[in-house]
C-alpha cells in the first residue's frame, strides 16, 4: 500500500470517536524509505491541530535528540498510532 492511499484511509476512518472531533488527520511524514521509524501515541491536540507528528512540546524534544545525533525529521520517518 503506498502512502497516499493509506492517507486516505486515515481520512475516512470511523473506527474510532477521533474521527468526530479530529481538526486535520496526521498522516506519517519523512523520508518512508528510512532505517530508523518514530512511532508516538495517537496524536494529541497539538498533532490534530497542526496535522503533523510529534507536534508541539514532544516534537521539539524530538527535534533536539535528532540534532544532537546529526539527523533531520526529512531522514527518519515519524506517524502515531492507535490500538483500538
Amino acid at each position: 500500500m503506498n502512502l497516499e492511499r493509506l492517507n486516505q484511509e486515515i481520512k475516512n476512518c470511523k473506527q474510532c470517536d477521533l474521527f468526530k472531533t479530529r481538526i486535520k488527520i496526521v498522516p506519517g511524514e519523512g523520508n518512508c524509505k528510512a532505517d530508523i521509524m518514530f512511532i508516538g501515541e495517537a496524536p494529541g491536540k497539538n498533532e490534530d491541530f497542526l496535522g503533523r507528528p510529534f507536534a508541539g512540546v514532544a516534537g521539539k524534544l524530538l527535534d533536539e535528540l535528532l540534532n544532537g545525533i546529526e539527523l533531520r525529521r526529512e531522514d527518519i520517518f515519524i506517524a502515531n498510532i492507535l490500538i483500538l
